[in-house]
């Protein structure tokens, strides 16, 4: 995210520190979300906590619920005060050098690096093709759930294709699997970024309702290991997208607070380096950078090398083995193989740092 101010003497830039304690001051109970809060709109008596977006760096924000402009810190004051009165509105913005955020307002919205989202209308022209999948055994219903669907054009034809949605219910990418497996082209194909996607939680009500019941939620790498895990019944399931957990993937877990993090990545046992294990080892690390419990986190691999690769006795077995996973204290083995990963060189600077934390 670029600075969006212009270094104009005339100016006072407001800090991000000052502009949370000025809105917080007005009442508004802020979550936040890495470069920007998300609230209700306090102003229209809005219940919705994800109505507004504020970005920190400026204050500028926008009313998704009402589908605004974006509009300047200074007229989010005004309407949530009721009043253009200069003295009431000073309060709460910094002004020792004339600062007037309608004067920069354009400056600031170019300046802000927007997410491209795209209308809904276009899934209809993803037809309803299910065979790749069922042939893999995946039931028709969770693809249907997910909005799924054959892509017969575009940059990903010949692919079967899941939108992805974000908090607001807008399409902010598309994840296509290529059904004819040509060896020419990566399997996956991901149209948006990546590192914003929080998937399925806010494609499949399902998800969200799973993880609410249930109290815990599994991270898997891939669309394919979530598919097979639904199909056999297990819902409270979240994807990473790679051996990677995104900050908007930490942040919206800090949000729903579950009692556990169950990290579900591939298992390379076969290979030299088990790398979805060694992946495991360091998002642990990374999750208490993030003040989450070192005891709220679990590792519970597949039994093959990803969930697509095992039989239903498997699954059997992988499910009942999940809420001793759960129950059992891997703390000690967990401090272990990350020490093992320090000393051998495998962990960042940074990551073995963490490793004191937990000591």
């Amino acid at each position: 995210m670029q600075k969006t101010f212009s270094k104009r003497r005339t100016f006072h830039k407001m800090e991000p520190e000052e502009i949370k304690d000025s809105l917080l001051r007005l009442g508004y109970k802020l979550s936040d979300r890495g470069s920007y809060w998300q609230t209700s709109a306090l102003f229209r008596n809005g219940d919705n906590p994800t109505a507004l977006q504020i970005y920190k760096n400026s204050g500028v924000w926008k009313d998704y619920v009402q589908d605004t402009t974006f509009n300047s810190f200074q007229k989010l004051v005004q309407v949530t005060l009721g009043t253009n009165d200069p003295k009431e509105i000073k309060k709460y913005i910094s002004d020792d050098k004339g600062f007037k955020y309608d004067k920069i307002i354009s400056e600031s919205i170019s300046k802000i690096e927007m997410e491209e989202v795209y209308p809904e209308d276009m899934l209809s022209r993803l037809l309803p093709h299910y065979k790749f999948y069922n042939n893999k055994g995946i039931d028709t219903e969770v693809l249907k759930n997910l909005k799924g669907g054959l892509a017969t054009s575009g940059k990903l034809n010949g692919r079967f294709v899941f939108p992805i949605f974000n908090e607001n219910k807008q399409i902010h990418g598309f994840s296509g699997r290529d059904i004819y497996n040509n060896d020419s082209r990566p399997k996956w194909k991901h149209i948006g970024r990546k590192s914003n996607w929080v998937y399925p939680a806010f494609a499949d009500p399902l998800t969200e309702q799973s993880i609410s019941d249930c109290g815990h939620v599994i991270i898997v790498e891939s669309i394919g290991d979530l598919l097979n895990l639904k199909t056999h019944g297990i819902h409270n399931v979240l994807v990473s997208f790679g051996l990677d957990l995104s900050k908007k993937l930490l942040n919206y877990l800090t949000f729903i607070n579950p009692s556990h993090i169950v990290l579900s990545l591939n298992n390379d046992a076969l290979s030299k380096d088990n790398r979805g294990l060694e992946a495991s080892y360091k998002n642990f690390l990374k999750m208490i950078s993030h003040l989450f419990m070192p005891s709220k986190i679990k590792i519970h691999q597949p039994l093959q090398n990803d969930f697509g690769d095992m039989n239903s006795n498997e699954f059997i077995s992988w499910k009942d083995n999940l809420q001793s996973c759960i129950q059992y204290d891997s703390l000690s083995e967990i401090k272990s193989a990350c020490k093992q990963m320090s000393r051998s060189g495998k962990l960042s600077a940074n990551l073995s740092k963490n490793i004191k934390s937990i000591l």
